[in-house]
């Protein structure tokens, strides 16, 4: 009973204390509205984009085998550091050794053919030398006796001399002509004995070159049973080991994986569409490996590609950047976190991003404040620009024309709902590169085969005259400060590179030194709120 009758003064006194912790969150001063200042200071901003790439030697080479056979030696391994022509491997050469010993035996048969026949020309040549000389003979008998039938005729018509004797001079005679027919018949012989072992020297010369190519091949393939490093550099990768069969066939086995210096490495850095207009050779470049998340590495863009990556329709660009690795802390393969700066300020006043983002509560936020002025009016499709250049520079047919300038209209419509939505000067410059990106996309389809090339050209040249205006001029922004009655007051500014903290003041009022605006506050932040109870139960 004396425990219930404390209980019930206690919780009188709870329920007080609750009443007055209500009182006091709901019209005391936490209630009160206050500001978060920053103030302004000058300094080096960079504009930068982020990405991720690979670590990976510049030069990196496969070494293969080009002939098949079974490893029975290998004098590299991994990490191993070799000169151009060491010995890496060596493949069985018992086979191949076989056959180029095969290919010489066929080689010096063929050089002796050659040899035989060269004998066989020389005495088909003497042969024909021969025949030449009998002709002679024959051909001096056949004078001879030509000489007597003529000679004897004469006597025999006066029957000088007997018959019987003069037809032995006519059979002389006959006999002689005959001797002279087969000379040339065997001079004939003769020279066709002697071209047909010329055209056989012919063929047996280009058997001797075939054998000597296929012992050159042989010799070649049996070199190659040595594999030696091409370049001067580190084993980073061996794929075989000794006693296993290399089979070269349609494509060369890699046996070895040699980077040329490890000492300047490159990182392969995998840039979206979007950022790629910005990249540039020799932008400074920094980034982090996994390896060594405190060590920040420092870098330089050597390249910028042109073959595009598409995966799930995210298209990308291969930007190439070098970095010394003196210290070879680098590894191939590590994925690096990388910071490309592609712009950099020095000295310059600064504004928190924060600041450009805030706008004091009740400040109007719908579409009327995100709309244009009503009272300024929008020209006419074809009094804009880009209605006059696109039909100026691409020569625009009437149907074009009128097609082009539906496009337009509907893209009008689609930016007002989108101005209307928009909270902040970003998401409205994001709604103005959408309408141009959709116009000129769809000005494409229109039109015909011929307009294709001044179409790139045009586009290129926008493009050119924009990234002129983005790096030349400024864009219109607006951060807010405390009046002399400490309200929120609007300043307008011109602003410049911006990253993701902070954005260059190009143009303005502000200066080094005053304090912007970058969010609400309370009153009790300036200053520790004291305790509610104490205003109940006393203390400090």
């Amino acid at each position: 009973m004396k425990k219930l009758k404390f209980l019930g003064p206690l919780a009188v006194v709870i329920v007080g204390v609750v009443l007055v912790l209500f009182w006091y969150l709901g019209k005391g001063e936490a209630s009160k509205q206050g500001y978060k200042i920053e103030t302004l200071k000058k300094g080096k901003i960079q504009a930068i984009v982020t990405s991720t790439g690979s670590v990976n030697p510049i030069n990196t080479v496969k070494v293969g085998s080009q002939v098949s056979g079974n490893l029975m030696e290998i004098d590299a391994d991994y990490n191993s550091v070799v000169t151009k022509g060491q010995i890496l491997a060596r493949i069985d050469p018992a086979i191949l050794s076989a056959q180029a010993a095969q290919s010489r035996a066929l080689l010096l048969r063929a050089k002796a053919q050659i040899l035989q026949n060269q004998r066989d020309i020389e005495a088909a040549v003497a042969g024909v030398a021969s025949a030449k000389a009998g002709i002679a003979s024959a051909k001096a008998s056949l004078h001879e006796a030509e000489l007597s039938y003529d000679r004897l005729s004469k006597l025999a018509e006066r029957q000088i001399i007997s018959k019987a004797d003069f037809d032995a001079i006519i059979a002389k005679k006959e006999n002689a002509a005959a001797a002279l027919e087969v000379a040339n018949a065997k001079l004939e012989t003769a020279i066709a004995q002697v071209n047909g072992l010329q055209a056989a020297k012919k063929g047996l010369e280009a058997s001797v070159a075939e054998r000597q190519a296929a012992l050159d091949l042989d010799e070649v393939r049996l070199k190659y049973c040595t594999i030696v490093s091409p370049i001067n550099g580190t084993v980073v990768e061996r794929a075989v080991d000794v006693g296993q069969t290399v089979a070269a066939t349609l494509a060369s086995p890699t046996l070895f994986t040699v980077a040329e210096d490890l000492t300047r490495m490159q990182v392969e850095v995998d840039v979206s569409e979007s950022d790629v207009g910005q990249m540039q050779p020799q932008q400074k470049v920094e980034f982090t490996v996994d390896a060594y998340p405190d060590r920040k590495f420092s870098a330089t863009v050597r390249q910028v590609r042109n073959s595009p990556t598409t995966i799930q329709n995210v298209v990308t660009y291969k930007v190439i950047v070098d970095v010394n690795n003196d210290d070879l802390a680098l590894r191939p393969g590590m994925t690096a976190n990388v910071t490309i700066v592609t712009a950099e300020e020095n000295d310059v006043l600064k504004v928190p991003n924060a600041a450009l983002r805030f706008r004091p509560l009740g400040q109007v936020t719908n579409a009327a404040a995100n709309q244009p002025n009503q009272s300024q009016k929008v020209p006419p499709i074809k009094e804009r620009d880009m209605y006059k250049n696109a039909v100026e520079k691409l020569k625009l047919t009437s149907e074009q024309g009128k097609a082009f300038e539906g496009i337009i209209a509907a893209a009008d419509s689609k930016i007002r709902s989108t101005l209307a939505a928009a909270q902040d000067d970003k998401e409205r410059r994001e709604a103005f590169k959408t309408y141009a990106t959709t116009v000129y996309k769809q000005l494409r389809d229109i039109l015909n085969p011929d307009q294709v090339k001044p179409y790139g050209r045009y586009m290129r040249e926008l493009m050119l005259a924009y990234q002129k205006r983005q790096k030349n001029q400024g864009k219109p922004g607006s951060v807010y400060v405390l009046d002399a009655e400490g309200k929120p007051k609007e300043v307008k500014i011109v602003i410049g590179l911006s990253n993701e903290t902070e954005t260059q003041v190009l143009e303005g009022p502000l200066k080094d030194g005053d304090g912007v605006i970058t969010g609400l506050a309370f009153a009790g932040t300036k200053a520790p709120a004291p305790n509610p109870l104490t205003r109940i139960f006393g203390g400090r």
